[in-house]
């Protein structure tokens, strides 16, 4: 048994010896006479996961592949994600999944879960849990019409099913030139009734619903414990008054609000009250991002949420109790992941946390920039995954096919 030891916070912070055997913890003790890692005044933490990313592989490699896209995740002391079935071809049938699989397991280098779009003949692949838009943003589509039959046959799975909750029928679809026009033809009133019908229809079903990305304080107060949910960084920390280099490296589905409605967001998010954190990382090139007209939506976040919410912590913005809630312990427990904790049983996830090493956010993403670029952080100084170290001295040392599926 290997044993790493140091400060570490297991309800509080006190030196242990986590001892680590076939990749899970073991053991947690006080000392040992076993050969083992000492850290001095770095703190040990879990690491992080992240329910949300879009990896762009198949058919985007160009900006992002899952090689890349799970560096910057291990990079940035996230260990396991979960990736979006909205690629080229959409993973809406067995087939399209089963390529995606063999596409990407020798290329991860975190642990890794695929969801999968909705439809008869994917309901059996081993897949992390199930994804469909009610806004038609692409083919992963829900007519409203088909909502109640598609949380039964979810249900029936016992498998999570993430909603991106814009009703369709609400959406203005125009050209937009601005961040506020955009806003506007996807206003805040189609996040709130995507939320309201699915809550409705599903209260007499009770699937495992987990609404994605939720941008305002009103939306995370309905849902309640009612189903789970997710906001991201970029909503709470930029609003469509926020300046970009390009102003379409600031377009997201669902847009960014008013700067009203993210201090709104933001105050609940100080207050604990936001379940899970995800990136929602959708990495798009600069140049797609020049003209607003036609840029697509998303930006990159997988290698800058922990980094930032490390910052925070030190600067006591945010408790340490909440951040690992948000991505660590909530996302494990919903998506039934053996991750998100120090605790015997649980997979050796671990990040080394050096809190006097101030540093700014860097893109490590394939598309080469972020909207955090510049913003102070720190980040993890040693990651392990499954008690092997791929972060090194804030170098990555690992190698794609390290990382193992999750269903």
């Amino acid at each position: 048994m290997e044993f790493i030891c140091g400060r570490a916070y297991t309800g509080r912070i006190e030196h242990v010896c986590i001892g680590i055997e076939d990749g899970k913890i073991a053991e947690i003790r006080k000392t040992t006479e076993s050969s083992s890692k000492e850290y001095g005044s770095e703190i040990i933490l879990p690491a992080a996961i992240d329910v949300h990313v879009h990896f762009r592989e198949p058919g985007g490699e160009y900006k992002e592949d899952f090689f890349t896209g799970s560096r910057a995740a291990a990079m940035a002391g996230v260990t396991c994600v979960l990736d979006m079935p909205n690629n080229r071809p959409a993973i809406l049938s067995s087939d399209a999944f089963n390529e995606k699989v063999k596409k990407v397991e020798r290329k991860a280098c975190v642990d890794y879960g695929l969801y999968a779009g909705v439809r008869k003949d994917v309901y059996e692949v081993k897949c992390i849990g199930y994804k469909t838009f009610l806004s038609a943003d692409n083919e992963i589509f829900c007519q409203p019409q088909n909502i109640e039959t598609l949380l039964i046959e979810v249900k029936k799975t016992g498998k999570p099913l993430a909603i991106h909750a814009e009703m369709e029928e609400c959406i203005e679809r125009r050209k937009t030139q601005n961040l506020r026009e955009h806003g506007m033809a996807r206003g805040k009133d189609c996040e709130i009734m995507g939320v309201e019908r699915v809550l409705s229809i599903n209260e007499k079903i009770g699937a495992k619903v987990h609404f994605c990305h939720v941008t305002l304080a009103e939306v995370a107060e309905k849902i309640g414990g009612k189903a789970s949910f997710g906001s991201t960084l970029h909503h709470l920390l930029f609003s469509r008054e926020s300046r970009f280099g390009y102003e379409a490296m600031g377009k997201v589905n669902p847009p960014l609000r008013g700067e009203r409605e993210r201090e709104n967001l933001y105050r609940i998010f100080e207050g604990g009250r936001i379940p899970i954190l995800e990136s929602d990382h959708a990495p798009h090139l600069m140049e797609e991002k020049k003209d607003f007209e036609s840029a697509p939506s998303g930006m990159p976040g997988v290698d800058a949420t922990l980094p930032i919410l490390l910052h925070m912590l030190m600067e006591g913005r945010i408790e340490m109790e909440t951040m690992l809630d948000m991505v660590c312990r909530n996302p494990a427990k919903f998506f039934g992941l053996n991750k998100g904790a120090i605790e015997v049983g649980k997979d050796a996830d671990l990040i080394v946390v050096d809190f006097s090493a101030e540093s700014t956010i860097k893109p490590l993403s394939k598309c080469g920039w972020s909207p955090y670029e510049g913003m102070k952080c720190i980040y993890p100084k040693d990651v392990y995954l499954r008690g092997e170290k791929i972060v090194d001295n804030y170098e990555f040392i690992g190698e794609g096919g390290m990382g193992r599926m999750i269903t």
